[in-house]
């Protein structure tokens, strides 16, 4: 289907051109049919490379331009007041695809099952293993993740059923988990398994550490990467060091009937000429 980002482009009907806005801060202007108090319109600033663009580009120069140039401004329509918000008029198709999706929506079958990743984090104190998520399980949309720096714990690893020598080749390594600057960034956040739950001890009685498998995501470098064919377990990890994750493509804006229209460039400044689909 048709991704979430469609929702902050800025498109018109007879056109198959998207522009997606990349300033801090313009994506959170709200759609208002009937009292905007601001209005788009192509920047008059000479301080960007396509000023020129809408008079003298055509459909074909924009879709080949391989470099960013247009620049567009919100212009206020009156005196906008401390603490107003600021909206903006999506334009008529917008409202009448909006309308229609209010008017059509229904839940997804097994929504009453569906708890997203954060609800998770604030009502689960402790993580069940992998041996009791077999006759108790998470929602089907849910991972455990762990943050955690392969390379950082990879020398430590205890090797067992491989070779100390080479550990490019050890079966399976066991680590203890550490508190290091920055582990919490999210690059550190990976999906793990886990198997054990323990009780610390002394004057960690009070405290509860996990025991985890730690698996590869898409996205690291290769310095966190777990050598294929290795099994990189780490101990002694605690509870606010894992998170719960959603599984790609789970979470509610990703569901088959979310709505999905990019917001209307008026008419009057959008190019004939850049109207494709007239």
């Amino acid at each position: 289907g048709q991704q979430l980002l469609l929702n902050y482009c800025f498109g018109h009907p007879k056109s198959s051109l998207l522009f997606y806005p990349y300033s801090p801060g313009v994506n959170l202007i709200n759609h208002s049919p009937t009292n905007p108090n601001v209005a788009l319109r192509w920047s008059t600033s000479n301080q960007h490379r396509g000023k020129d663009w809408v008079d003298n580009w055509s459909y074909d120069d924009i879709e080949q331009s391989q470099e960013t140039g247009l620049m567009m401004e919100f212009v206020a329509l009156r005196d906008i007041h401390r603490g107003e918000e600021i909206t903006l008029d999506y334009g008529h198709e917008w409202e009448t695809a909006w309308n229609d999706h209010v008017r059509g929506w229904y839940p997804v079958a097994g929504a009453e099952q569906y708890t997203p990743s954060y609800v998770m984090d604030d009502v689960v104190t402790l993580l069940r293993t992998e041996e009791e998520q077999r006759s108790h399980p998470y929602p089907d949309n849910i991972i455990t993740s762990c943050f955690y720096r392969y390379s950082e714990g990879k020398e430590e690893a205890q090797n067992i059923g491989g070779s100390n020598q080479n550990p490019s080749k050890r079966e399976t390594a066991v680590v203890l988990w550490k508190m290091t600057r920055g582990l919490f960034e999210l690059n550190n956040l990976r999906p793990c398994q886990v198997i054990k739950r323990e009780k610390g001890v002394g004057k960690d009685e009070k405290q509860v550490y996990y025991t985890a498998v730690i698996r590869n995501r898409y996205g690291l470098n290769r310095a966190e990467r777990i050598p294929k064919g290795e099994t990189h377990i780490v101990t002694r990890i605690p509870r606010m060091a894992f998170r719960f994750t959603d599984k790609i493509y789970t979470t509610d804006q990703h569901l088959e009937n979310a709505f999905r229209h990019f917001i209307g460039i008026p008419d009057d400044i959008f190019p004939e000429g850049w109207m494709d689909l007239a």
